[in-house]
């Protein structure tokens, strides 16, 4: 049977299957025995791998840190590799449906993981399906790895590498087609600062749950209103920033719009437009006063930190970014967390010094946290021009590839690269609510996974 028809034939058995993962709520949870990151990603990692043992693959689970699908033999293997963890939901009320029962409306699968990765990594197991069954003659070895780890770190991939040899040549359909060459670095730090408890008027101050998503909702409790007029402040912030403020009963809310943090000039930072009240309305005195000011001005309602001495353009792969993600008061200290995406024109050592620079003329402690260095292919790689090749004979669309701010496992993962799963125009708002896949998408993209498969495989042993 000739490979698209068998897709279109086996469609609505891969949708049913993705859906059934999407319905599993794999936020990461509290480690428990022997699930690393979870009962619910443990759950969901053993159903994929059921699913792909019932298609007649090999299965094994590396301890609940990842597991793969595997057809053929032969000395070297190829990949494809994506995760079946999620971001958080966010408030429910910003959803059109709810966010993990995998609704389709009109030809848009809309769910949280139905993006990002869900839908991709289960679709390309069914690619590689596809290839098996209409391919007589294919005996060459395919894995597809499933990682549960890949939104709040990347232990996943690297247990993966203590355990397995690193495939020949792999992708991950977690980026955008055509194929994407370089990745920018991700770069994640706190400015941190020790407060006098008795000697500030915030009771309370939270956002935020991950660093990579840009916070929607930032809340805020005082402990002594009587002397603030907060509608009056409120009303002076809303003539400048783009977020708007709500007071229930004795908290104050600031509401933006979450978006990826690889791309935080799409949402609206709810957490830095409450910097920007509080600084007026904390007193001179205020033992947060010097903290949120340094926020306000050094961060600021921007994202290309250009008051941090860090600004740094890139016409081939892109600006750096910056996006603050969390913040929280912890015992007696206060921190804002960031997530930095960078292009290799800067460097993780001249960061490490200008963020410092830059917290110690604040009178605020720079702590790094985590970092993952740039990636970069050249455009005439064989791993690159094959895939690109694919991509162009299946869509007839003429793109060169292309540069992506967002992370991967194409930088964990050795000879990797991001490969779909949607055109540069479909947005799909990963990290956001209404995350959605386009179907008719999903489905051309499993005819490109498929070829690709058949394409890399032809380069190895």
């Amino acid at each position: 049977m000739e490979l698209k028809r068998y897709i279109d034939e086996h469609f609505n058995e891969t949708l049913d299957n993705i859906i059934k993962i999407i319905n599993i709520r794999t936020v990461k949870g509290e480690k428990i025995e022997d699930a690393p990151y979870g009962v619910e990603l443990k759950k969901a990692l053993n159903e994929v791998l059921e699913i792909a043992k019932s298609l007649g693959f090999k299965v094994k689970n590396l301890d609940n840190y990842a597991g793969y699908a595997e057809y053929g033999e032969g000395e070297e293997y190829i990949a494809v590799l994506g995760h079946i963890d999620v971001v958080p939901e966010g408030d429910i009320e910003n959803w059109s449906v709810p966010p993990y029962e995998g609704r389709i409306v009109g030809d848009q699968l809309v769910a949280r993981g139905a993006i990002d990765n869900k839908g991709p990594i289960i679709s390309a197991l069914y690619s590689l399906k596809a290839v098996v069954d209409t391919e007589p003659n294919f005996h060459k070895r395919v894995r597809i790895i499933f990682g549960t780890n890949e939104e709040s770190g990347d232990e996943d991939i690297k247990y993966y590498l203590s355990k397995e040899q690193p495939p020949k040549y792999a992708f991950t359909p977690d980026g955008r087609f055509p194929v994407i060459f370089s990745e920018k670095g991700i770069y994640t730090f706190s400015f941190r600062k020790k407060l006098n408890l008795s000697n500030t008027n915030i009771l309370e101050l939270k956002a935020g749950t991950r660093s990579n998503i840009v916070p929607e909702l930032c809340t805020l409790k005082l402990k002594d209103t009587s002397k603030i007029n907060l509608n009056e402040k409120i009303a002076e912030v809303e003539k400048y920033s783009n977020n708007h403020f709500e007071i229930d009963g004795d908290t104050v809310k600031c509401i933006g719009k979450s978006a990826h943090a690889s791309s935080p000039q799409k949402g609206i930072n709810a957490l830095l437009g409450m910097y920007q009240l509080l600084t007026l309305i904390l007193d001179e005195k205020d033992s947060a006063k010097e903290f949120v000011e340094f926020i306000a001005t050094k961060v600021g309602e921007t994202y290309d930190g250009i008051n941090l001495g860090i600004k740094t353009e890139n016409e081939e792969v892109g600006d750096l970014t910056i996006s603050a993600g969390i913040t929280n008061i912890v015992n007696d200290e206060i921190f804002v967390k960031f997530n930095i995406r960078y292009p290799a024109s800067i460097d993780e050592k001249t960061l490490d010094s200008r963020l410092d620079e830059a917290g110690k003329n604040g009178n605020v402690v720079f702590f790094k946290e985590n970092h993952n260095p740039p990636l970069y292919f050249e455009k005439s790689h064989p791993l690159v021009k094959e895939l690109q090749d694919v991509y162009q004979e299946v869509t007839g669309r003429d793109e060169e590839p292309a540069a992506l701010g967002g992370g991967t496992y194409a930088k964990l993962m050795p000879n990797t690269v991001a490969f779909g799963p949607n055109f540069k125009e479909y947005k799909g708002n990963p990290h956001s609510f209404d995350e959605s896949m386009d179907i008719n998408m999903l489905k051309q993209g499993m005819e490109i996974y498929a070829k690709a498969i058949l394409k890399l495989s032809a380069l190895i042993k």
